[in-house]
């Protein structure tokens, strides 16, 4: 088995560059960690869904991932890391197989770990897809999580019957009127798809001040 000593991981749900990683996040400060050289289909598919891996591949990496603490040394249960020679992918599965976790490395350790792969064999990995998680690099952290907070925002004013608010913002963003809540709210969601940033900081601001001012 190929391991890799002394990095830092940031499992989380959503996968993030290292330049995105928050303060408080739950960084861990590897010791040592199993790694697999896969073909790059697999790896995308890892990447990009949750997925589920087979029991003879968990039995191999049951409890070889250590990990640094302030008193000792604990073992994550399920974690490896992922190449293909070109990319690098940390995960972290529950006892079920699923995938619970997955990490970026920094950008120096990340090198280390393809010289390292140039000298190992790929492997073949059974998978199957649960859910697609799709990687979305072209946002930052902070636009997922006001692109996140403004479609919040909007489901409620839309139960709540908002009207004149969500036509308000309507025009304030689009400079015409519109009084069809299903237009207006289609043609948000449609602006947000495609990446509409000043809308959604527009909305998002209006929302904030809003909540602030109750």
């Amino acid at each position: 088995m190929n391991c890799i000593y002394d990095i830092l991981l940031n499992f989380n749900r959503q996968l993030y560059d290292f330049f995105e990683w928050d303060i408080n996040d739950n960084i861990v400060h590897i010791r040592k960690i199993p790694l697999y050289k896969i073909n790059t289909k697999s790896l995308l598919k890892t990447r990009d869904n949750r997925v589920k891996f087979e029991q003879e591949f968990l039995d191999k990496i049951k409890n070889k991932t250590e990990v640094f603490t302030n008193k000792d040394v604990e073992f994550l249960e399920y974690a490896f890391l992922l190449t293909d020679g070109s990319s690098v992918l940390a995960l972290k599965c529950n006892q079920n197989g699923e995938s619970i976790g997955k990490s970026m490395l920094l950008v120096d350790e990340e090198m280390e770990v393809l010289d390292v792969s140039k000298k190992i064999k790929e492997i073949e990995v059974s998978l199957q897809i649960m859910v697609e998680e799709r990687y979305a690099p072209l946002k930052t952290r902070k636009e997922q999580r006001m692109e996140k907070y403004v479609k919040d925002e909007l489901y409620k004013s839309q139960k709540q019957n908002a009207n004149e608010k969500l036509e308000y913002l309507y025009f304030e963003c689009f400079g015409k009127n519109e009084c069809s809540m299903d237009t207006i709210l289609k043609q948000f969601q449609i602006q947000m798809k495609k990446g509409n940033y000043g809308m959604i900081r527009k909305l998002y601001d209006f929302f904030k001040l809003t909540s602030v001012q109750k």
